[in-house]
């Protein structure tokens, strides 16, 4: 955090663009902003699994200009080391939290693995918003200087997102079966008032579809913010 206590730099932010999950080009950018100009949070559910209830979960902080970073806790791997949901109950990763441009963490599942990505807006209160932002930026430092295990059923990228949405805000969406079956998290946050409701979860799941626009999107050069905005056309 800078002097004032509101802007902040974020180092070691990925922004790879994929075209499969082998094939890559490899770059990497720091992030600065003021908390002042976080406009809003984005709620990212990956399904990588043909069992729907397995999913990937993520957020999006978006800035004022069109300025967008992706946060995702994750377990970090070794290399050539593969993950595996029995694995990942015996202390076999470290949880850690990735930070990078959504034409990298998004393009990832899109267009290197094939997923079926849901972008929701959400409804949150501006000075929650900064809380989220803050806890999350704390949570990198504190993983940073004291690591913690990633455990497939207590630790997890859901989990640990449901337990900064309530630190921020105590009792706001509390654990359940869903939380260990994350693919069908927007459900349970669509109910509880925190996704943008566009007329029942059918439809709103719908609105958020974006994996065509991202496969199209993350071809090319585009800039992180040009892909960002077109995600969302």
């Amino acid at each position: 955090m800078g002097e004032d206590g509101r802007s902040f730099t974020l180092h070691n932010c990925r922004d790879f663009t994929w075209r499969t999950t082998k094939d890559k080009d490899q770059h990497w950018e720091s992030f600065s902003a003021s908390i002042d100009d976080l406009v809003d949070i984005w709620f990212v559910l990956d399904h990588f699994h043909s069992i729907r209830g397995m999913a990937h979960t993520m957020l999006t902080y978006e800035f004022t200009d069109n300025r967008y970073i992706t946060a995702s806790f994750e377990a970090r791997r070794e290399v050539g080391e593969r993950f595996h949901p029995w694995t990942g109950l015996w202390r076999a990763f470290e949880l850690y939290l990735v930070w990078g441009s959504e034409r990298d963490l998004i393009g990832l599942r899109t267009n290197g693995r094939g997923n079926d990505v849901y972008l929701y807006p959400t409804v949150v209160e501006p000075h929650k918003r900064e809380g989220m932002l803050l806890r999350m930026i704390a949570r990198t430092n504190e993983l940073a200087e004291k690591p913690e295990f990633y455990n497939t059923l207590t630790k997890t990228c859901t989990t640990a997102i449901i337990r900064e949405i309530n630190t921020v805000t105590p009792g706001r969406l509390p654990l359940s079966w869903r939380a260990l079956v994350p693919g069908y998290i927007d459900h349970l946050a669509l109910r509880r008032g925190m996704l943008v409701d566009k007329g029942g979860l059918e439809k709103t799941k719908a609105a958020a579809a974006i994996s065509e626009k991202a496969q199209v999107a993350g071809l090319g050069n585009r800039g992180t913010d040009e892909y960002s905005q077109a995600i969302r056309q």
